[in-house]
C-alpha cells in the first residue's frame, strides 16, 4: 500500500484569469465540464485571458487527473474526478479544481490510479474530507492525499484492470449515445409532423395551451378514494430530463392526499421550479400504482383533453427548447426560488394540430419508446457490471 501523497507531485492549483471578450484566450476546463462518468465534456469550454507567468507546467498532459476541490451540491458531493486524455499543452483548469500528476508513470498506470480515485468518490469515502462554508462545499485535498492509501499491483495488472473498466465504460457510453440518437429521431418526427410551433408553418389555428389540456386537475375528483388505496409517489428526483420516471415508491392514499400534487395515468408532469424547469425535467406519468400518482408540489400537471390533445404531443411540445425558454422568461419569484406560474399556460399560444395527426405521431414513436426502454435496461445491466468490477478491484 502507498500513500497518494507519495505517488503524486504536489497538487497543481488551477487558474481563472480575466474575461476573454475576443475569444483569443486559453481554453480552461471547469467543473461544468465534468461528467459523472469521469469523462471530460469538451462541448462548452470557455477561454480566459491568463498571465503567462502563472501557467508554467500547468497545461494539462495526458494522464493528469483533475479533481474538484470547491463546488458540489446537496445531491453531488464535492471531490469528483475526471481523467484527461485530450490534446496536450492546450488546456488549463480553473481555480475550483486541482490537478494530480503522477511522479512515476513507469510503475504507476495513470488510468488505474484514476479508477481508484473514481471508486473512492462513488463509494462515499471522500465525504469525510468535505466541509461547507458560506454555501459552498470545499474538499480538503491535501489531507485526503496524505491519509489515503492505494494498493498498487504490478504494472501489467494495473493496465489490465484499467483496460477491463475502460471496455465496460465505453459500452455504457455507446448505449447512452443510442438513447440520444433515439431522442433526436423523436424530435425530428415531431418537427416533421407539426412544424415549428412558433412559426406555425402548418397554418393551424393558434390557441392557448390551457385550452388544449386541463391544468392542475383538482383533487376533489378523487375524494371517494379509500385511505388504504396504494398510489405511486413521484418526487422531483424521480423524474429525469429525458422523460424517464421512477414509479417504485408506493404509499397509502391517506399519507399523500394532503400537501402533494395529484395526477393520473398519462398526465404530463412539468417541473416548474428553477433549475429543474430550465434543465428540461418532465415526463408522462405512466406505470402508476392503481393509475394514481402524487408527488412534488413543484410539478404542474397537464392532462390531455379528449378529442383535442394526447399525452405524447403535450409532453414533446413542453420539452422543446423554445417552450422552456419562453417559460423561463415568465418565471416569478426570487433567485433560486423562481417558478413558472400556472397562468403561463394561458399566455402560451400554440398551433393546435388535428387529434388524428397527434395520434399518428403517438403510433409512430411508440416503437421508438419501446426501443429506448430496451436500451435503458441494457445500460442498467452494464452499469451493474461496472459497479461490481469496481467493487472487486478496489474494495478494501
Amino acid at each position: 500500500m502507498s500513500k497518494l501523497a507519495d505517488i503524486f507531485y504536489k497538487p497543481i492549483s488551477g487558474e481563472w484569469g480575466d474575461e476573454d471578450i475576443n475569444g483569443i484566450g486559453i481554453p480552461v476546463l471547469r467543473t461544468t465540464n465534468f461528467t459523472n462518468e469521469g469523462v471530460i465534456d469538451y462541448s462548452n469550454v470557455v477561454t480566459r485571458l491568463i498571465n503567462s507567468k502563472n501557467i508554467k507546467d500547468k497545461f494539462l498532459v495526458q494522464g493528469d487527473i483533475i479533481i474538484e476541490k470547491s463546488g458540489g451540491s446537496p445531491n453531488q458531493p464535492v471531490g469528483r474526478v475526471v481523467f484527461f486524455e485530450g490534446e496536450e499543452k492546450k488546456y488549463l483548469f480553473n481555480n475550483f479544481t486541482s490537478v494530480l500528476r503522477l511522479k512515476d508513470k513507469n510503475n504507476n498506470y495513470p488510468k488505474y490510479v484514476f479508477y481508484y480515485l473514481f471508486a473512492n468518490y462513488r463509494s462515499g469515502k471522500t465525504l469525510r474530507y468535505q466541509n461547507k462554508t458560506t454555501g459552498i462545499s470545499n474538499f480538503r485535498l491535501e489531507q485526503y492525499i496524505a491519509q489515503t492509501e492505494i494498493n498498487l499491483p504490478p504494472l501489467e495488472n494495473q493496465k489490465q484492470i484499467a483496460k477491463t473498466l475502460d471496455t465496460v465504460s465505453e459500452l455504457i457510453a455507446m448505449r447512452k449515445q443510442q438513447l440520444t440518437e433515439l431522442d433526436n429521431l423523436t424530435k425530428a418526427v415531431f418537427y416533421d409532423m407539426f412544424g415549428d410551433p412558433v412559426k406555425n408553418n402548418k397554418g393551424w389555428k393558434m390557441v392557448q395551451l390551457s385550452d388544449c389540456c386541463h391544468v392542475n386537475p383538482k383533487k376533489s375528483e378523487i375524494d371517494y378514494f379509500t385511505d388504504d388505496l396504494e398510489v405511486s409517489f413521484i418526487s422531483m428526483a424521480d423524474v429525469s430530463v429525458n422523460g424517464e420516471i421512477d414509479t417504485s415508491d408506493i404509499r397509502k392514499y391517506k399519507d399523500v392526499k394532503k400537501g402533494f400534487t395529484y395526477f393520473y395515468e398519462n398526465d404530463v408532469l412539468f417541473a416548474k421550479i428553477t433549475p429543474c424547469m430550465e434543465n428540461g425535467k418532465g415526463a408522462i406519468a405512466r406505470g402508476l400504482k392503481n393509475n394514481i400518482g402524487f408527488g412534488s408540489t413543484e410539478f404542474h400537471v397537464l392532462r390531455p383533453k379528449e378529442g383535442i390533445s394526447n399525452s405524447e404531443w403535450l409532453y414533446h411540445l413542453t420539452i422543446l427548447p423554445i417552450f422552456r425558454k419562453t417559460a423561463e422568461k415568465n418565471m416569478k419569484g426570487s433567485a433560486g426560488q423562481k417558478r413558472v406560474p400556472a397562468s403561463f399556460f394561458d399566455k402560451f399560444l400554440v398551433p393546435l394540430p388535428p387529434i388524428e395527426l397527434q395520434n399518428k405521431f403517438a403510433d409512430i414513436i411508440k416503437p421508438i419508446n419501446e426501443q429506448k426502454l430496451l436500451v435503458r435496461k441494457a445500460i442498467e445491466e452494464t452499469q451493474l457490471l461496472f459497479d461490481s468490477l469496481m467493487n472487486q478491484y478496489f474494495s478494501e
